[in-house]
């Protein structure tokens, strides 16, 4: 079978394509792997294989379009960096995942450098010398070299390391214990000769001189290179899972809406942009309008698309949990901001200022330094004037806490007149005050009819803030979840590397990993000045108190004062700013409640808060030093302790 030059044109143009778009996935997966995955061992070997590979593939698509000698050989230096290392990162991938299954023998570690070493070695060689390879080989597609004396020495041993990633692969498969991790190495040892069979056909290449049909080889080239995209994404899917404690729909539905968003769109761009030549011989048009115009369309055709396919990919990882991740994903239509509660807080006293036919109103709720204005419409001066004459917290305080019949109006001595305002109180299902409306007006205009009204917008005004109020509560306990999470990621790092390296043991000791911990550093610092939650914490066993032992007089005790104080120094402010500025609150707190050991009534009264605001900001204060202590372990902090 001989093909003419047409066809030959044909397969170079599709070789052109589907190189331009395997290079666009794997860049897009490799990004993928090193932002979310980066702390996993398997991970990091896994972006040296893809970036070895890209390399080739790069350099081959570039190598199609040079034309000047001092850039080609530019392009077939760095395009054997890839093709001598890929040996290397592909027997380092795989040493990585058969150590994550927990296997770990002194071969092992020793071997990959080896590897290394020898892919310089083979690079070097590549690059200095006709051993390996020639320069001068004409007609050979995306290569500039052929084979050299020793050529088949490479030859070996890249079919010798590629046999031993595949026995690898089958000894992690054969140690993995759930049917997820066999089904997920099952993915990757049908795909894991993937980035092989992306670099050898250009060692075919390179070998075959002429006696191998030059049109065979540019279908071996453009089939095993789109091979080579889907059973890299098929690895990448399988490599996402190492070494992340997130559910797996998590891991499923970020990886799928990545490819949509990234290969899926870059890929259509890739062909959009190759259709633009043969568009203008067809249609006679500039390439430059055909360019427009495809930009124009692929702008609005592929949200279009991606919104079409979202439904159906949701809905393969959401099988079983459809129900509860709908609700999940309308949480954002359903929340209410603090700008919404605005919005209809200013929109409910316009209409209830119409009815009166009055200029000014405003509505009050509490806040972390009481109970201010939250609302208002009119002139702003009749409002300040009223506030400075008479204070919300104690107006609010007057009223009797019993919420009226909402069924009916609120009689008139439900309102307080003050200030030639009438405030209503506002209240939630329980009678806890939630603040006030307040408008400016006269008793005599409080009609039943415009009573009947205010009652109605009120008791709107009361629903918006209890939701709020909950939403708010539920938003503080997510917030509360974040120290324990972050101590759940770091663990998981750890237990991979101890794991690797035969240290399981030491993951016991290491008392800031636990998620329990900002929880103990709260026990400690309540028994900051003696107590059994200071002289047998668990913090005692930190490397740092440890350190200073000596220092403290040999006094574990003492140690972890000066380690609790440290931390709460590292919190401090620089002295240049000003100490009201709220950046000094939470040192602040720390200074007060535990280092002076002031009662709770006396720092409120000091830092004019209320107790609820109080301990809101000391939760927040003993997470922030926990997370010192955590940082102080990591770096190993070595300067004195504070006196």
């Amino acid at each position: 079978m001989v093909l003419g030059d047409s066809g030959i044109n044909i397969l170079l143009a599709a070789n052109d394509l589907t190189l331009a778009a395997i290079l666009v996935v794997g860049f897009s997966l490799l990004a993928y792997i090193a932002l979310h995955n980066w702390r996993n061992a398997v991970a990091r070997s896994f972006c040296l294989l893809v970036g070895s590979l890209i390399i080739v593939l790069g350099s081959a698509m570039l190598l199609r379009q040079a034309r000047t000698e001092p850039t080609i050989n530019v392009l077939w230096r760095l395009q054997w960096i890839g093709i001598a290392f890929a040996p290397a990162a592909y027997c380092h991938f795989a040493l990585a995942l058969l150590r994550s299954t927990g296997v770990s023998r002194p071969w092992m570690r020793s071997i990959i450098p080896i590897t290394y070493i020898m892919s310089a070695a083979f690079w070097f060689l590549a690059i200095s010398s006709d051993l390996l390879v020639v320069r001068d080989v004409p007609n050979r597609p995306f290569v500039a070299f052929g084979a050299g004396p020793f050529f088949w020495v490479f030859i070996v041993y890249f079919v010798t390391i590629t046999a031993l990633g595949v026995w690898c692969i089958r000894q992690a498969r054969q140690r993995s214990i759930t049917p997820a991790t066999r089904r997920r190495l099952f993915y990757l040892s049908t795909s894991f000769m993937a980035p092989m069979l992306g670099v050898f056909p250009y060692l075919l290449i390179a070998a075959s001189a002429n006696w191998v049909p030059f049109w065979l080889l540019l279908m071996l080239l453009g089939a095993s290179t789109t091979g080579v995209g889907i059973m890299m994404t098929l690895m990448t899917y399988s490599v996402a899972f190492h070494g992340v404690i997130v559910p797996d729909r998590i891991v499923k539905y970020n990886f799928l809406r990545y490819v949509l968003y990234g290969p899926v769109v870059g890929v259509a761009l890739i062909v959009c942009l190759q259709l633009v030549e043969p568009l203008a011989l067809v249609t006679g048009l500039p390439r430059d309008t055909i360019s427009i115009f495809g930009v124009v369309v692929m702008t609005v055709l592929m949200p279009i698309f991606i919104g079409r396919v979202r439904p159906t990919v949701d809905m393969l990882i959401y099988r079983q949990d459809r129900a509860e991740m709908n609700w999940i994903r309308n949480i954002e239509q359903r929340s209410f901001t603090r700008l919404d509660l605005r919005q209809l807080l200013e929109n409910t006293l316009v209409a209830v200022c119409g009815t009166l036919r009055v200029e000014s109103g405003f509505v009050a709720a509490p806040s972390e330094e009481g109970f201010l204005v939250q609302a208002s419409c009119g002139p702003r001066r009749t409002i300040k004037r009223f506030l400075s004459t008479w204070s919300l917290n104690n107006l609010l305080e007057t009223f009797d806490g019993q919420p009226h019949n909402r069924n009916l109006p609120p009689e008139l001595e439900s309102f307080i007149v003050r200030g030639g305002f009438c405030l209503l109180p506002l209240y939630n299902t329980q009678g806890t005050l939630l603040g006030a409306i307040g408008v400016a007006c006269r008793p005599e205009q409080l009609t039943v009819d415009t009573r009947r009204l205010i009652n109605t917008l009120a008791h709107q005004m009361e629903l918006a803030l209890t939701h709020v109020q909950l939403q708010q509560g539920l938003f503080d306990s997510l917030r509360g979840l974040t120290p324990q999470t972050e101590s759940l990621h770091q663990l998981t790092t750890e237990l991979e590397s101890a794991a690797a390296d035969g240290n399981e043991g030491q993951i016991a000791t290491d008392v800031a990993l636990h998620p329990e911990f900002p929880q103990q550093v709260k026990d400690a610092l309540n028994h900051y000045w003696g107590g059994p939650k200071l002289s047998d914490s668990p913090l005692l066993e930190l490397r740092t108190v440890r350190h200073y032992l000596n220092e403290q007089g040999g006094s574990p005790t003492r140690a972890l004062q000066g380690v609790l104080r440290q931390a709460i120094e590292n919190i401090r402010p620089e002295e240049q700013l000003d100490p009201s500025a709220p950046e000094w609150m939470l040192y602040n707190i720390l200074e007060l409640r535990f280092l002076k050991g002031l009662r709770i009534r006396e720092i409120v009264d000091k830092l004019a808060m209320s107790e609820s605001d109080f301990y809101r900001k000391q939760r927040v204060a003993v997470e922030e030093v926990a997370r010192q202590l955590a940082m102080m372990e990591d770096q190993g902090e070595h300067q004195s302790l504070p006196r």
